[in-house]
Parts: structure tokens; sequence; C-alpha cells
């Protein structure tokens, strides 16, 4: 008992110095919660990459409004934290499974039209279906043209950590985008003919 309140005391004293901007005080909330924060996710979820993004992201997310959200409870607050984004993680899996049963069944045309917006539209579709902190670290370095280093400073994460997210990001848009390449190359196949 003496343990947990000493514990939470040093909880506070740590989201204290995070709300005054401390970033080591940051880091040593995430160095101490983040390994069982990730076997949490894991536990929902199964997937070890997809854990670490969504945990990532739970911190950056603390980090970014450290000065207006009220914690009562680390170790609460950040359990909470994750399991919220673990479960609308597999509510979008359920959606995105709901979606494709239906699509199956149907067949698209579309290629039949050359129309960029309609192949534009695919593709960001697919970037925004990336993980949030993925999906962020993706745009920062096609949209907004900046460096890992640069990105890793703006989102307060290792530059390893930005290269492992981009790098899944790119296998990730290569595996869903696979038959939008078919369909083009099919489109311009077409097109030369007539």
């Amino acid at each position: 008992m003496a343990k947990q309140v000493e514990e939470n005391n040093h909880d506070t004293l740590l989201l204290q110095k995070i709300k005054a901007g401390d970033e080591y005080a940051f880091e040593l909330v995430f160095k101490n919660y983040y390994p069982h924060l990730v076997l949490l996710a894991q536990k929902y979820l199964g997937d070890k990459d997809l854990s670490e993004s969504i945990v990532q992201s739970v911190f950056v997310k603390m980090w970014e409004n450290r000065k207006t959200v009220e914690i009562r409870s680390l170790r609460g607050f950040l359990v909470v934290a994750v399991r919220n984004k673990c479960t609308n993680e597999l509510k979008h899996r359920q959606v995105v499974r709901e979606y494709e049963k239906v699509n199956d069944h149907k067949e698209e045309a579309v290629w039949m039209s050359f129309n960029e917006n309609v192949y534009l539209q695919k593709i960001n579709n697919v970037i925004e279906e990336l993980p949030e902190q993925r999906k962020r670290i993706f745009k920062m370095s096609r949209m907004d043209g900046l460096k890992y280093r640069e990105i890793a400073e703006k989102l307060n994460i290792s530059p390893k950590t930005v290269e492992v997210q981009m790098g899944k990001a790119l296998k990730y848009l290569r595996e869903q985008l696979q038959p939008l390449k078919k369909q083009l190359l099919a489109t311009i196949a077409l097109l030369m003919m007539l």
C-alpha cells in the first residue's frame, strides 16, 4: 500500500513537470509505462507493430495536450487511453471487413473511364486507413517534405521510429494499391488500343 502511495505521489510530481513542458519527466513516464502499455494493446490487437504505434500515438497526444488535459491517475489515464484506441481500431477493422464483404460481390467498372480524381481519391482513402501516428508521419514526409530527423523532432520520437513507421506505411500502401495499379495499367492499355 505504501509503495502504491509513493508511486502515485511520484506520478503526480511527474505530471506537474510534464504540464510545465519538462521533456525529461515525459521521457521517464514514457520509459516506465511504454512496455506495459504495448503488452496491453497486444492483448487486444494481436499485432505488436500496431500496438507500438497506438501506444506511441497516446503518448504524442498526451504531450500535445499536456497543458489542457486533467489527469488524476497517470496509470489509469494511459490504460484507458490505450484501451479506447484499441477498441476504435477493432471497430475500424470490422467496418473495413464489412465494406470488403459488400464490395466483393460488386464488379467495379470504374477502370473503364480514366478519371484522375477517382484514383487520387482511392489513394487518399488508403492513406487515411493508416494508424494515426503512421499517417501523420507519412503525410509529414511525403506531403510536407520533411526529413525523418525533422519529423522525429516535431513528434518527440526517435528518427529510427520515424524510419520504421514510414517503412510500414509504404508497405501497406503498396499492398492496398496493387489492385489500383492493375486497373490503371488495364485502362492505359485500353486507351492505347483506341
